[in-house]
């Protein structure tokens, strides 16, 4: 099982079962044209980090209320992957609990 949870500004964080890697985007990708996500990095998860992890995003799947339709400036975007399969895909509203959850819970990390 893998997730990638995609912030606002598009920066990738890839959770696998005991690592977290963090992508960021260029100021070119950017819509500014000036952002940068500074430094790519990878860190290992103990087996609670990656279970508190799994539980914030599987939460986040099931709350309806904070889904968006489509993918809006500012939105997190959540996909669920099942071997190589993509099993669930969902856009987080930008102010939404389980977004700021989600982003909390990385930082603390």
């Amino acid at each position: 099982m893998k997730y990638n949870y995609y912030d606002g500004a598009r920066n990738n964080y890839e959770i696998m079962s005991l690592s977290l890697s963090y992508s960021p985007i260029k100021p070119e990708e950017s819509s500014s044209g000036t952002y940068d996500g500074r430094e790519a990095y990878t860190k290992v998860l103990t087996k609670l980090d990656f279970i508190k992890l799994v539980d914030v995003f599987e939460r986040a799947i099931w709350n309806e209320e904070d889904h968006s339709e489509r993918r809006e400036m500012g939105c997190g975007t959540l996909r669920k992957f099942l071997n190589k399969d993509v099993v669930s895909q969902i856009y987080l509203k930008r102010k939404s609990t389980s977004n700021k959850e989600i982003l909390e819970l990385i930082k603390s990390m």
